[in-house]
């Protein structure tokens, strides 16, 4: 059935406006706005009062990838060399503490629980291990995008702000890589023929990919530079900044690599060499930003289906649980041996409870995958599971941590 484009902007114009009010009821509750336009996605959505219809979901992905390229863009933006370089160390040691002990320990956490949460026989010999190191891969990414939106609610600027921003865009890197190893082990345990999986290419495959997305993104980003030359009216720059990172995401995705950090990666380039990078950050956070964040948040938002929530509660608390435990911990432990600030040590683990985007990925492709649509399914519904209610919990969260390290300026106290 075809679908008229009215329609599909009828319903679009109506995200946008409930978003509005929901993050103004949000900030009267003194939560980021955030928070709000999340709520009016869930109470629009179609598994709660089925306002949205089901066919405008399917067909909003576009607008999701649309919001993503800016917002990473935006994250990009935000990791300048000159205010990480002082933290280099620190933010290196944090990464890989909380990146890597959240991988163990939901391997070993999930081996060791799975018996007693689910009926295993019925999955075949090794499931336990292989559920563990699948449920393990997707431990270690952390959504910034929640984050950034409340740093840029309250205009927050500190020592934890910068580390968080460029934690949780070097902990998606670490986490494809985990994510590369752990299926290339699972594959070897469930091929017939084990001779026939190459590992050395299996383990190499996702490293060539944050290369290339890597690569893709500079590239952009250098062309980009070179058009912004002689823009100078803001529309021109929007025009250009917009266009160059939908190209950019497109070709990601036409070359099979990661799209998120190719944008990312153009903003990394942009504020680092490009002497228009200020003016182009101000004018996207003047005047299209909060269009983004709106749009992206309530279609976020109505994604959440809550028979899937209920229908894998246990293990899905099981996953937020041990998942912040590793953050957490393994954040602590990275701050104290580079010895970082104690706000950052203290703190930083809390920022980094919001998932979402990348895992939700991830997981489609594990049960996409031959051999593992079993498990890939429960895995899936627990994952869709964890991000809805890191959705939920992650901006009040975030915004908590900041305010403990004494970085929220703006906005509500």
């Amino acid at each position: 059935m075809e679908i008229p484009v009215r329609d599909v902007l009828l319903w679009f114009g109506l995200c946008l406006v409930a978003g509005y009010y929901g993050g103004l009821l949000a900030n009267r509750l003194r939560l980021p706005r955030v928070s709000g336009y999340i709520l009016a996605g869930i109470v629009m959505s179609p598994s709660v009062f089925h306002v949205l219809p089901a066919w405008f979901m399917k067909s909003s992905e576009p607008v999701v990838n649309f919001s993503l390229a800016i917002i990473t863009c935006l994250i990009g933006g935000s990791l300048k060399w000159g205010n990480i370089k002082a933290l280099g160390r620190s933010i290196l040691s944090i990464t890989l503490g909380e990146a890597e002990l959240a991988f163990i320990l939901m391997v070993t956490g999930t081996y060791l629980l799975l018996p007693y949460l689910l009926d295993l026989s019925v999955f075949g010999d090794g499931s336990p291990i292989i559920m563990a190191l699948l449920f393990g891969a997707l431990a270690s990414p952390t959504d910034p995008t929640a984050t950034l939106a409340v740093v840029h609610e309250y205009r927050t600027k500190g020592r934890l702000t910068t580390t968080v921003l460029a934690v949780a865009a070097l902990d998606d890197a670490l986490g494809i890589i985990n994510f590369g190893i752990a299926m290339s082990v699972v594959l070897f345990l469930i091929s017939p023929s084990r001779g026939d999986v190459n590992m050395a290419a299996m383990v190499l495959d996702p490293l060539l990919k944050i290369l290339f997305s890597i690569a893709l993104g500079f590239f952009s980003g250098y062309l980009l530079n070179f058009m912004l030359r002689k823009a100078e009216r803001p529309g021109a720059i929007i025009a250009l900044t917009t266009g160059m990172l939908l190209l950019t995401f497109t070709t990601a995705s036409v070359l099979g690599i990661d799209e998120l950090l190719s944008t990312m990666s153009l903003g990394v380039l942009l504020t680092n060499v490009s002497p228009h990078a200020e003016k182009i950050f101000s004018i996207i956070e003047t005047y299209i930003e909060e269009v983004i964040f709106i749009a992206f948040f309530v279609i976020s938002g109505a994604h959440v289906d809550f028979s899937v929530l209920f229908g894998s509660w246990m293990l899905v608390v099981v996953y937020i649980g041990i998942r912040f435990v590793g953050k957490y911990t393994g954040a602590m432990a990275g701050g104290l041996v580079s010895r970082a600030p104690s706000p950052i040590t203290r703190n930083i683990g809390f920022a980094l409870v919001p998932q979402g985007g990348i895992v939700v990925g991830l997981a489609l492709m594990m049960y996409q995958t031959p051999g593992l649509e079993d498990v890939g399914n429960i895995i899936l519904n627990v994952t869709i599971g964890a991000t809805a209610i890191h959705e939920i919990i992650g901006p009040p969260v975030a915004k908590f941590s900041l305010r403990r390290a004494g970085e929220l300026k703006g906005g509500q106290p």
